[in-house]
C-alpha cells in the first residue's frame, strides 16, 4: 500500500501556488522581480518552483516502490513508462493548444512535463535497478559530466551553450521555446540529466523517510543534508554559476538543498507537531496536482486565444488583457501590485475549480 504524508501533499500545495502565481500575472511585462526567473545567471524564489516539483516527485516515488517490492518487473517497467508517456504527451498537447493555430511544424517537444515524465520513467526504472549507493555514484557522474559537456562544448552564454546546440540539433530551433526571444529551451535533452539528480535527491529523501522511524533523526538528519547541499551549490557557482535556464549542477545542490529544507520544515509541523489545519488549502492543490497544473494553464490560454474585447478601434483586447486592465489596473495603477493580485485572484480561481473536485473526491490519477 502507498504511503501518503500530508506533509508533502502540502508543500506540493504550496509549490503549485507559488507556480499558478508566477506563471499567470496580470501583465508579464510588470511583476516584482523575486516573482521573476533569474535572467540568466543566479537565482530567485521563483527558481525553486520547478526543482521542487522534481523533487517532490522523487520522494512521492520512494513510496510507490513497495508495490512493486522494489523490484524493477516487466508491469512495474510497463506502468511506469505508461505513466511517462501520458505525463510526455500532455506536455506536448499542453503547448501545442488551441492546435488550430499551431503548426505541426511549430509544436515545442519539450518542456515542464515532459521533462517531468522523463524524470520519472529514467529516475524510477533505475531506483529499481541500483542500490542507494550506486545512485549517488550516477548522480556525481552525473554532474560533474554535465558541468564537463557544457564547459568543453560550448560557452555559458545564451546562445553560445551545449544545451542550445544539442537540442537544436535533436529538434530544430522551431520546436524550441521561443518565449524570450531566440529559440532555446529550458527544459531541453540535454539538461534533463543533471535535473535528474534533482529526482534523486526526492528518492533518497523518501528512501530515508521510510526507513527510519525516530522523527527527531530525520529532521536532523535531513536538515544536514540540506544545508550541506546549499553551502555545495554556492561553493561551485564560484566556477559553475547557478542557472536554472542551463540547471546547471551548481543549481541542482542549491535548489536541491532549499527543497531539502522546505520539505523538512513541513514535515516537523505537520508530522512532527500535528499542526495540519493551516495546509489545508494547499492539500486541496497538492492532492490533485497534475490536474490543478493543467486547469491553470488551459484557462489562461482559453482567456488569451478566445476572449476577445473590442477596446477602440483597431485595438483589440484577449480576455487576460480586459480582466487585468478593467479589474485590477483601473483600481490599483498598471504596476507591480496590481499584477500580483491579478496573480493572486487567478490562482484563487483555479483553486475553487480543484476544490470542487477535491470535495466530490475525484482525483486526476495517471
Amino acid at each position: 500500500m502507498k504511503i501518503r504524508l500530508e506533509s508533502l501533499d502540502i508543500f506540493r500545495g504550496i509549490t503549485i501556488c507559488f507556480m499558478i502565481i508566477v506563471n499567470t500575472p496580470g501583465d508579464w511585462s510588470i511583476a516584482f522581480d523575486a516573482l521573476e526567473h533569474a535572467k540568466w545567471h543566479g537565482f530567485t524564489p521563483t527558481d525553486l518552483v520547478f526543482p521542487s516539483f522534481v523533487f517532490i516527485t522523487g520522494v512521492s516515488t520512494w513510496f510507490s516502490f513497495k508495490n512493486f517490492n522494489h523490484t524493477l518487473t516487466k508491469t512495474a517497467f510497463v506502468k511506469i513508462w505508461k505513466r511517462a508517456a501520458i505525463l510526455f504527451l500532455l506536455g506536448v498537447a499542453l503547448y501545442a493548444f488551441p492546435f488550430y493555430n499551431r503548426p505541426l511544424s511549430t509544436w515545442r517537444i519539450m518542456g515542464v512535463l515532459e521533462r517531468i515524465a522523463l524524470c520519472y520513467g529514467i529516475g524510477a526504472t533505475l531506483g529499481l535497478l541500483l542500490s542507494q549507493k550506486q545512485i549517488i555514484g550516477l548522480c556525481i557522474a552525473l554532474l560533474l559530466g554535465y558541468w564537463g559537456i557544457l564547459v568543453g562544448f560550448g560557452d555559458l552564454t545564451l546562445q553560445g551553450n551545449a544545451v542550445l546546440k544539442f537540442d537544436t540539433w535533436l529538434f530544430g530551433a522551431s520546436h524550441l521555446y521561443h518565449g524570450e526571444g531566440p529559440a532555446f529551451d529550458p527544459e531541453g535533452v540535454l539538461s534533463t540529466l543533471p535535473s535528474l539528480v534533482t529526482y534523486f535527491i526526492g528518492l533518497l529523501v523518501g528512501a530515508f523517510l521510510e526507513k527510519n522511524n525516530d522523527k527527531r533523526l530525520i529532521i536532523n538528519q535531513l536538515s544536514i543534508a540540506g544545508i550541506l547541499l546549499i553551502i555545495g551549490g554556492l561553493l561551485w557557482h564560484f566556477a559553475f554559476p547557478i542557472n536554472k535556464k542551463l540547471w546547471t549542477s551548481s543549481y541542482v545542490l542549491f535548489a536541491g538543498g532549499l527543497s531539502t529544507l522546505i520539505f523538512t520544515l513541513c514535515y516537523y509541523v505537520v508530522d512532527v507537531l500535528g499542526s495540519k489545519n493551516w495546509g489545508n488549502f494547499f492539500k486541496v492543490f497538492g492532492t490533485n496536482a497534475i490536474l490543478a497544473y493543467l486547469i491553470s494553464e488551459v484557462l489562461i490560454l482559453i482567456l488569451i486565444e478566445f476572449v476577445r474585447f473590442n477596446e477602440a478601434k483597431d485595438i483589440v483586447l484577449n480576455g487576460h488583457q480586459m480582466a487585468f486592465r478593467y479589474g485590477f489596473a483601473l483600481w490599483f495603477g498598471e504596476n507591480d501590485f496590481a499584477s500580483l493580485l491579478f496573480a493572486l485572484a487567478y490562482m484563487f480561481i483555479c483553486w475553487l475549480i480543484v476544490y470542487a473536485f477535491y470535495r466530490n473526491k475525484i482525483f486526476l490519477k495517471i
